[in-house]
């Protein structure tokens, strides 16, 4: 018979053997998303915007001829350099030297007799009406003659101005008219850049004091190019609500400025109390969340790296931050990005952002 012991020991080792078969499930990993974080601040009425801007020449044309004709001659290419006063293009002249070679004859006609008129009226040797008929043809004729001598010095293209030319739009023996383009000639060296600002920006304008502002290309990031305000519209883009404004800049004389460069246009504002004043805490756009309960924003522990859900009360927006009246005060830590993604109390992490 089996001992008592021997069963003991048999039930023992397939235990241990029925737990070596066995696989024990891993515990579920804990899910830290990265976020953001931003530490909130008193903000200063020192504000600085960063926009996206096109260069556009300070001045653009398109040239055309006065009078109708055949292109003859074009002296300049796209990209030429050309003088004020440079003959850009000529047409074809023979018909319109016949006609003045035509009105000037028929105006030293007229100009003769009425010298013969003046003399003869003198005397009393013509009627008045005779007279009058020859002064009548004399100015007629003068009218032709300025005329034809205007449509001859029409038949050459001349610059307006120093410039480039950007674009050509004939050739050679084309048959233009009076409205036909056939060069577009922008100014060189001083431009402008075109940015488009918000609304909300635009709103306060009579509150905001430009301390600086300067352009910096693409293509020249080295250089801090200063500029100033020119114009502005009135109307805002419909779909976008910004407004377009330009901003004047004359380059360094090494640096080639073209339309079309882009580039950014650095803005350094001063806001009056009547916007926001230092003390007041203003945060990110992107940190703020609303739903049917209201505006929050996910405000952070720092010791547990947990978050809760801090409803706050908004106050004036300037650019891309704001006002906050209620809610968060200077020192508290909440995300500034990555907030659509997280829930009450899950645990994050800090995004770290390279240099």
């Amino acid at each position: 018979m089996i001992s008592k012991a021997h069963v003991i020991l048999i039930t023992a080792s397939i235990g241990m053997l029925s737990a070596c078969g066995q696989k024990v499930a891993p515990e579920k990993a804990e899910v830290i998303r990265p976020a953001k974080l931003i530490e909130v601040t008193e903000s200063s009425n020192i504000k600085n915007f960063n926009f996206p801007a096109v260069v556009e020449a300070l001045s653009s044309k398109e040239l055309t001829f006065q009078v109708s004709g055949q292109i003859e001659k074009l002296n300049v290419r796209e990209g030429s350099e050309v003088k004020k006063g440079d003959v850009l293009a000529t047409l074809v002249q023979r018909d319109f030297t016949n006609k003045l070679k035509t009105a000037q004859t028929q105006f030293d006609a007229a100009k003769l007799d009425f010298e013969r008129a003046e003399r003869l009226i003198v005397e009393n040797a013509i009627a008045q009406t005779v007279y009058d008929q020859r002064l009548t043809l004399l100015n007629v004729t003068t009218a032709q003659l300025d005329t034809a001598n205007k449509a001859v010095e029409d038949t050459v293209l001349l610059s307006p101005f120093d410039g480039v030319v950007a674009v050509k739009h004939a050739k050679e023996l084309d048959t233009v008219g009076p409205s036909q383009a056939v060069f577009t000639l922008q100014t060189e060296g001083a431009a402008e850049a075109r940015v488009k600002i918000p609304a909300s920006l635009v709103t306060h304008a009579k509150q905001i004091v430009p301390i600086e502002t300067v352009v910096v290309l693409d293509s020249a990031s080295q250089y801090e190019i200063p500029a100033e305000l020119v114009a502005t519209t009135t109307l805002a883009d419909e779909r976008s609500q910004t407004f377009d404004v330009r901003f004047g800049f004359t380059p360094p004389e090494e640096l080639t400025i073209l339309p079309g460069m882009t580039g950014v246009v650095k803005v350094s504002l001063r806001l009056t109390s009547d916007v926001k004043s230092a003390g007041q805490i203003a945060i990110p756009l992107s940190a703020v969340l609303s739903d049917s309960d209201g505006q929050f924003v996910w405000k952070v522990d720092t010791q547990t790296m947990t978050v809760a859900r801090q409803n706050i009360q908004v106050g004036a927006g300037v650019g891309e931050t704001l006002a906050i009246d209620a809610g968060l005060v200077a020192g508290d830590t909440i995300v500034g990005a990555g907030a659509s993604y997280l829930n009450e109390g899950m645990k994050i992490r800090r995004l770290e952002t390279k240099n």
